[in-house]
């Protein structure tokens, strides 16, 4: 491996380690714990999926999203409830509390990336953002 990638690889993961630090502390302002925000966000746009179909969007499984349901509805921002059309199902609903924190996450999370771009200019943003989509492409 060339020293660029390496690079590359080395800068990556300080700027990985350094927003996800910050998203953090900010969903933990909030009463969430890092990885809970997806959850939320997903049912705040689809709200009483089943642990499955949030797996399935988050990219997550199931027994990883029943642990996270079962934290998030001590903490009162979900509940499980049955499926009114088959009773063997169980959804997750945001509570209003929850409503109230999924509301306020893409604000909360917009002044944590807009703090770690601070430092550039409006042209650099566009360019660093283009190439980021190109490699997640």
């Amino acid at each position: 491996m060339g020293s660029e990638a390496l690079e590359f690889g080395d800068a990556l993961a300080r700027v990985s380690r350094r927003v996800k630090g910050a998203a953090g502390e900010a969903l933990r302002e909030v009463g969430v714990h890092a990885g809970q925000n997806f959850l939320l966000e997903e049912l705040a746009r689809d709200d009483r999926l089943t642990p499955g179909e949030l797996g399935r969007r988050i990219g997550v499984d199931v027994s990883t999203i029943t642990r996270m349901a079962q934290r998030m509805e001590s903490a009162g921002l979900v509940e499980r409830v049955a499926d009114p059309g088959d009773a063997r199902l169980v959804r997750v609903a945001l509570t209003a509390e929850g409503r109230a924190v999924a509301d306020r996450l893409p604000a909360l999370l917009a002044e944590v990336y807009e703090r770690s771009l601070a430092d550039l200019t409006a042209d650099e943003r566009r360019t660093l953002v283009g190439l980021l989509r190109r490699l997640a492409d």
